[in-house]
């Protein structure tokens, strides 16, 4: 419901601070990641307070308060790009365009076009693609989420369907796992302390699993089949929080007398 109202309707608020300051951390990480920015954290204040003007906040304190916490996630993001993450990981792609086309239900009645971008791909020593998402929230799933993290997973099995040969010469490598990096939150004292960021990592689908791959494919098959059948229910969760519609959601409370 929440994909028809924003993307068929274009029922969307305009875009909040929190996405704009999302959307600077990613550009500056491409650059850093492209070699259009050099890896240095003065540099990057510059271009931060070059474009933090532009941005929208309630108030004064507000933009400082934000701008104090890009700075510390610039920071993490320095640290982390640079520090060895094994199997001499490095960089391939960034802000790395695919366009893939998936078969999924039981009988693989569902074609599905998965088309958009992939934050950055790496690749390590044996070849292996890694996808990275940076997030740039407050908030963090679960370790039990991460397991089956919906776009981290599909991520994979886009890698498995061809969407970064492109970066690997035309080979297809291997998944070898997928990461989400949160760039506003400080990792565990274990995992190196607040001055890097908080890395979850979904391991690669066992080739030998199938039910693990096919789990993608049947979430894949129920988003479609609901979009072609029209069938917009909402379903509740904990993504009610940063929904823009749950005043007209017949699933919450404060919407149940909108729509009836």
């Amino acid at each position: 419901m929440q994909w028809f109202l924003g993307r068929e309707v274009h029922a969307d608020a305009p875009a909040s601070s929190a996405q704009g300051f999302g959307n600077v951390l990613h550009v500056l990480a491409d650059e850093v990641a492209s070699g259009g920015t050099p890896a240095d954290l003065s540099v990057l204040l510059e271009r931060l307070d070059s474009v933090w003007d532009g941005l929208a906040f309630e108030a004064p304190w507000k933009s400082r308060q934000e701008k104090e916490n890009a700075r510390a996630a610039l920071e993490r993001f320095l640290r982390w790009h640079v520090m060895e993450r094994g199997d001499a990981r490095h960089a391939v792609g960034s802000e790395h365009p695919f366009d893939v086309t998936l078969r999924a239900g039981e009988t693989g009645e569902y074609a599905v076009r998965i088309r958009g971008s992939m934050d950055r791909v790496e690749s390590d020593a044996l070849g292996r693609a890694y996808v990275v998402d940076f997030k740039t929230g407050r908030t963090k799933p679960s370790g039990a989420e991460i397991a089956e993290h919906p776009q981290l997973a599909v991520y994979q099995l886009a890698v498995r369907e061809g969407a970064a040969d492109g970066l690997f010469g035309g080979e297809r490598p291997p998944p070898g796992g997928a990461e989400l990096v949160q760039l506003r939150l400080g990792a565990t004292r274990k995992a190196g302390g607040d001055a890097l960021p908080t890395v979850q990592r979904q391991e690669p689908p066992d080739p030998q699993d199938l039910p693990e791959s096919e789990r993608t494919r049947a979430l894949l098959a129920t988003a479609a089949g609901r979009v072609l059948d029209e069938r917009f229910t909402p379903n509740t969760g904990s993504h009610c929080a940063f929904c823009a519609f749950r005043s007209a959601c017949s699933a919450r409370p404060e919407g149940g007398q909108v729509v009836e």
